[in-house]
């Protein structure tokens, strides 16, 4: 039995020095023409410019923005998640990583379109919870939720065909007394 010990890395090392030769012999030419000494390389065109902002539409979303903050007011103590932004396109989305179980205030309020919706969830592998909140914009809307342990995910979005692009929408989540 001691004397078959050395048939498998021999083996091994005449299949990789065969492999080695035959990958060896393999030759191709360069018929591409020699770069000239002085002259540049070619380069690439330049990516396209990301879009820019129309400036009349930002400076509408500024004036909504500020128009939210003073329906809002100032935030009061103990905010366990806020956000805001705009409800162009999906919308806008934040999240906290966890929190404590037990009832919340969630206030909430939007400008630029006459509808749109907070959603508050927390997913789970039972399906989670999930609470809609309808906003009429222009005015605060108030609600009382019930949320378990863990994260919080909050998703601002319109709820009319109408544009919407400078609309905003924003809210904060304190505990209820």
């Amino acid at each position: 039995m001691g004397g078959k010990r050395w048939i498998r890395p021999t083996g091994l090392l005449l299949v990789l020095a065969c492999s080695g030769m035959a990958l060896g012999a393999c030759e191709y030419a360069d018929d591409s023409p020699a770069p000239a000494a002085a002259s540049p390389e070619p380069s690439r065109p330049a990516p396209p410019r990301p879009p820019t902002a129309d400036p009349r539409v930002a400076e509408v979303a500024a004036r909504n923005q500020t128009q939210l903050d003073s329906l809002l007011g100032p935030s009061p103590e103990g905010v366990v998640l806020a956000g805001s932004g705009g409800l162009g396109s999906d919308g806008f989305r934040t999240s906290v990583i966890g929190i404590s179980k037990g009832n919340y205030t969630v206030t909430a309020a939007c400008v630029g379109v006459r509808a749109a919706s907070l959603s508050i969830s927390q997913s789970d592998r039972r399906g989670g919870t999930a609470h809609e909140l309808a906003l009429d914009c222009e005015t605060v809307t108030s609600t009382k939720v019930n949320l378990e342990v863990g994260p919080v995910s909050a998703h601002g979005f319109r709820m009319s065909t109408e544009p919407g692009t400078a609309a905003v929408a924003g809210f904060w989540i304190v505990p209820a007394p």
